[in-house]
């Protein structure tokens, strides 16, 4: 049985906090990265604290290009190759929509030969392989992303604004953990796609009442019903926003009126292991 451990990197939004930095979540297997799913501004330090080489990564996932998931995706590129990385690097985003530029572009305008970090074309071995996933959310279905026989992927546009936004599910080792990303509503895809997960990691930003931005993201109600619904074994709360961090206590009493299995708070660098599956012999 492998050992799967999901390492938050950050459990912040787009505001400066000193102890939460920006999205972003290292799956692991064995002690070894994996997937790294968003990469916010702080995800370069906190992966040196942590001691994983932006080199030994496996694939990338954005769950949209808000720069609080993004910014700091730059560093962790030019690291890895300086290290140097021979592999390219594989990167995966929603694709555009509503006059925003989707994964390939995105990856275009960073790195691209006429980017703004062209020069690190001239790395042996740099490489970017951007791939694009349907994100319109009133039609687009469930896509299998990765499917490598150690890793699988899937995805579903979720609403996010105008941002095209994407959740994730990642099945490995034997468990499937499910990212909402940022999420505006309570959204029976996201329900289907997180169905009989082991971890579902789910953005509760801004409480229950209305706040500046509350049309972006899922009140800590629905956020619960979304849990509760999919069946997942384990919730993991992030992306806090200052809204929420004085009134986090009613956020999550709101979140276990609906939901009712293991609840964690996310903090910069908690490590959770995702609990394996229970087998029954005769």
């Amino acid at each position: 049985m492998n050992r799967v451990e999901l390492l938050v990197l950050g459990s912040g939004g787009p505001f400066v906090n000193r102890w939460r930095t920006s999205s972003a979540y290292l799956l692991m297997i064995d002690g070894d990265p994996c997937v790294l799913v968003d990469a916010g501004g702080g995800v370069f330090e906190r992966l040196g604290r942590a001691g994983i080489a932006p080199a030994d990564l496996g694939t990338v996932l954005l769950t949209h290009t808000h720069i609080d998931h993004t910014g700091g995706l730059a560093p962790v590129v030019f690291s890895a190759f300086m290290e140097g990385r021979q592999d390219p690097l594989t990167i995966v985003g929603p694709a555009a929509g509503n006059d925003q530029p989707g994964c390939r572009r995105f990856v275009e305008l960073l790195f691209g030969r006429e980017g703004a970090w062209s020069y690190l074309h001239s790395f042996a071995g740099f490489g970017i392989d951007a791939h694009e996933v349907p994100s319109d959310p009133t039609r687009d279905a469930q896509v299998t992303v990765i499917d490598d026989g150690i890793v699988q992927v899937r995805a579903v546009a979720v609403p996010h604004g105008m941002m095209p936004a994407l959740a994730y599910r990642i099945d490995l080792g034997g468990v499937a953990v499910v990212f909402s990303g940022d999420v505006q509503e309570f959204h029976p895809s996201l329900v289907e796609l997180a169905a009989g997960c082991d971890t579902l990691i789910c953005n509760l930003a801004l409480p229950e009442r209305e706040v500046e931005h509350s049309h972006l993201h899922a009140k800590p109600s629905q956020v619960g019903k979304m849990a509760e619904e999919s069946g997942a074994r384990q919730l993991v709360l992030t992306h806090f926003m200052p809204e929420i961090e004085d009134e986090l206590p009613d956020a999550v009493d709101e979140v276990c009126s609906r939901y009712h299995g293991e609840l964690i708070l996310a903090e910069d660098l908690l490590r959770v292991p995702v609990p394996p599956r229970r087998t029954f012999q005769r």
